[in-house]
C-alpha cells in the first residue's frame, strides 16, 4: 500500500501550508495583473517626468547636452531640442534629428510653465466672426477655467479680430497645431526658457506623448474590465486550491479507509509505513494498536474456546467414569446381583463416586461464579498474619497425618489488608491442596508472610516434584488440568485459575517463582495491597 512520503507534521501546519500556497498564488496573479495594467497605462496614458528633465537641463552645460537622453523623462517617441538666444540649434535628441523651427513657429509653441492654454475651434462657414476661433484659457487655483483672450481667423487663417495673436501674416496649419500644444503627430509640444549651469540663457523645445481624456477613458475601461475579472480569477484559484487540497487529503485518508476495509475482510491494515500529519499518524498508530489488540483478542478467544472444549471433554470424562460406576453398582444392588457381604462395599463406592461428581460440579460452579463481573466480594479490614496463622493451624494436623511437614514464618506484628476472608482462605487452600495432591509424603511445606513497599506477600513453597518448564507459562490459566501439571491424574485444572481470579478481585496477583539456588519444588507468591 502506498502511504505517501510526507514528513511528520501537524494538521494545522498542513492546512496552513495550503492556505499560504493559496495566498501566494493569488498574490502572484494580482501582481501580474498590476504589472500588466502598469505597462498598459505607460503605453496608453504615459506620465512624463517633465520637471525632472527641466531640473537636469538647468544643471547641464552645453558641452554635456549630447549625453542627455530625454526618453527616461519623456518616454518613448519623444524629442528634445536646445536653442540659444538667437534661436540657433545647440543640440537635438530623440527624434529631433533633421527637424527645424521657424521664428514664427517658435513663437506659437506654448511655454510649459504657463497656466494658460490656447484652444482652437473651427467654426461653420457662415459664422459671422470668422472660420477659426482661438481662445486663451487660464486655469484658476480652484481648477476652474476662465477665458482671458480670443482671436478670429478667416478661412485662410488670417487674423481678423480679437485681443490676442494679432499679426498680418496668416497662420500655417502647423502653427495652429503648435498653438494648441500639439506637434502634428498627436504629441504634446512645449517650450521652456532657462539658465544653464554656465549662466547662459537657453530655450528647450520638447515633445512627448501625453494622455488625453480619450486615453484615460480607454485605460479605465480596460482597468474596470480587469478589476471585474479578479472575482472569477479568485474563485478559479480557490476552486483549484480546494481541488488540490481535497486530493492531498484523500491521499492521506485513502490508506486509513483501505485499512478499515482490510480489517473488515480480516486482512492486514498495511499502515506500518504511514506518513502524514501528526494527527493522522496518531490515528494510524492507534489503528495499528487496535488491530494488534483485536488480533490478540481473537487469539485469546480461540484459545479459550479450545480450553473450554477441553474442559467440557475433561469434565465429561471425569463425570462419565464415576457416573458409570454409580449406575452399574446401583443397578447391581437393585437387581439383587450382589452378595450380602458385598453390598456395603458397593454402597461405599457409590458414595465416593458421588462425592467426586459433587466436587467437580462445585469447582466448576465456583470458577464460573468468580468469572462473573457482578461477583459479590465481602472485603473488610483483616490482619493477614492472623488469617494465615489461623488457616495453617487448622490444616496442620491433617497435613501432618498425610506425611507432610509444615514450617511457618509469620511475624507477630499485624499486616492489615482489605480482603474477603473466605475467598482468601480458598486461594491458599487451592495451593496447599495441589501441593498435597501432587507431591509424595515427606514433602516439606513452607509458608511465610511479609510486607514490602506497601504490599503484603504470602509465600507458600514446597520441596517436592516441581513444575515442568513447559507448563509454567499457562499454569494460572483456566482449564489447565492437574494431571498435565503434576501427573497424578486428579483435579479439574481450575484450582490455580480460581486462586488467580481471587487475588485479582482483591487488587493483587499470584505468581510462580523460582526456588532458591540448589533447591527444588514450587514457590507460589500471593500479593495483596496493604491498607
Amino acid at each position: 500500500m502506498k502511504t505517501g512520503n510526507r514528513r511528520r507534521e501537524g494538521l494545522f501546519r498542513f492546512l496552513a501550508e495550503n492556505y499560504v500556497f493559496f495566498t501566494i498564488m493569488n498574490l502572484v496573479i494580482l501582481t501580474g495583473v498590476y504589472l500588466m495594467l502598469s505597462a498598459y497605462a505607460d503605453h496608453v496614458a504615459p506620465t512624463p517626468d517633465v520637471a525632472g528633465l527641466l531640473e537636469e537641463l538647468q544643471s547641464t552645460e552645453d558641452g554635456e547636452l549630447n549625453r542627455l537622453n530625454p526618453v527616461p523623462w519623456l518616454g518613448k517617441d519623444s524629442g528634445l531640442m536646445i536653442l540659444d538666444e538667437e534661436g540657433n540649434v545647440i543640440c537635438g535628441q530623440g527624434d529631433a534629428q533633421g527637424r527645424a523651427f521657424t521664428r514664427d513657429e517658435l513663437d506659437c509653441i506654448q511655454d510649459y510653465d504657463t497656466e494658460s492654454r490656447i484652444l482652437v475651434a473651427e467654426l461653420s462657414e457662415d459664422a459671422e466672426g470668422g472660420r477659426y476661433l482661438l481662445t486663451r484659457a487660464r486655469y484658476l487655483e480652484d481648477g476652474s477655467l476662465t477665458i482671458t483672450g480670443y482671436a478670429f481667423l478667416d478661412e485662410n487663417r488670417v487674423w481678423k479680430s480679437g485681443t490676442i495673436l494679432k499679426r498680418e501674416k496668416p497662420f500655417t496649419e502647423r502653427e495652429l497645431e503648435y498653438l494648441m500644444g500639439r506637434d502634428g503627430q498627436d504629441r504634446g509640444i512645449y517650450s521652456y526658457s532657462y539658465t544653464n549651469a554656465e549662466g547662459l540663457s537657453r530655450r528647450a523645445v520638447f515633445w512627448m506623448r501625453e494622455a488625453g481624456s480619450r486615453e484615460y477613458r480607454l485605460f479605465y475601461q480596460v482597468a474596470d474590465g480587469v478589476m471585474l475579472s479578479i472575482i472569477p480569477i479568485y474563485l478559479g484559484t480557490a476552486a483549484f486550491c480546494i481541488f488540490w487540497l481535497s486530493r492531498r487529503v484523500k491521499r492521506l485518508l485513502a490508506p486509513l479507509n483501505e485499512a478499515v476495509a482490510n480489517l473488515a475482510a480480516d486482512q492486514p491494515s498495511g499502515l506500518e509505513g504511514y506518513r502524514g500529519p501528526v494527527e493522522f499518524k496518531e490515528l494510524a498508530d492507534n489503528f495499528l494498536k487496535m488491530e494488534d489488540a483485536l488480533k490478540k483478542s481473537e487469539e485469546e478467544r480461540l484459545r479459550l474456546d479450545e480450553e473450554r472444549r477441553k474442559l467440557l471433554a475433561d469434565i465429561s470424562h471425569d463425570l462419565k467414569t464415576p457416573v458409570t460406576v454409580i449406575q452399574g453398582y446401583a443397578a447391581a444392588l437393585r437387581d439383587g446381583l450382589t452378595a450380602p457381604e458385598d453390598q456395603k462395599k458397593y454402597l461405599d463406592t457409590i458414595a465416593r463416586k458421588a462425592d467426586r461428581v459433587n466436587e467437580l460440579l462445585l469447582t466448576f460452579h465456583e470458577y464460573s461464579r468468580l468469572d462473573r463481573p457482578d461477583m459479590p466480594v465481602s472485603k473488610r479490614r483483616e490482619d493477614l498474619c492472623g488469617l494465615v496463622q489461623e488457616y495453617f493451624a487448622e490444616r496442620y494436623q491433617e497435613l501432618e497425618l498425610a506425611g507432610f511437614e509444615v514450617e511457618a514464618f509469620i511475624p507477630e506484628k499485624s499486616i492489615w489488608v482489605c480482603a474477603d476472608r473466605a475467598l482468601l482462605r480458598r486461594a491458599m487452600e487451592n495451593i496447599v491442596n495441589n501441593a498435597a495432591a501432587y507431591n509424595p509424603p515427606g514433602t516439606k511445606l513452607t509458608v511465610e508472610v511479609r510486607e514490602e513497599k506497601g504490599r503484603a506477600e504470602i509465600r507458600i513453597a514446597d520441596d517436592g516434584n516441581g513444575i515442568p518448564e513447559e507448563l509454567k507459562r499457562d499454569l494460572f490459566r483456566p482449564f489447565v488440568t492437574g494431571d498435565t501439571a503434576r501427573g497424578s491424574g486428579h483435579g479439574s485444572g481450575l484450582g490455580l485459575a480460581i486462586t488467580a481470579k481471587i487475588l485479582e478481585l482483591h487488587g493483587g496477583n499470584v505468581c510462580l517463582e523460582d526456588p532458591p539456588p540448589g533447591g527444588k519444588g514450587a514457590v507460589f507468591a500471593l500479593f495483596l495491597p496493604c491498607i
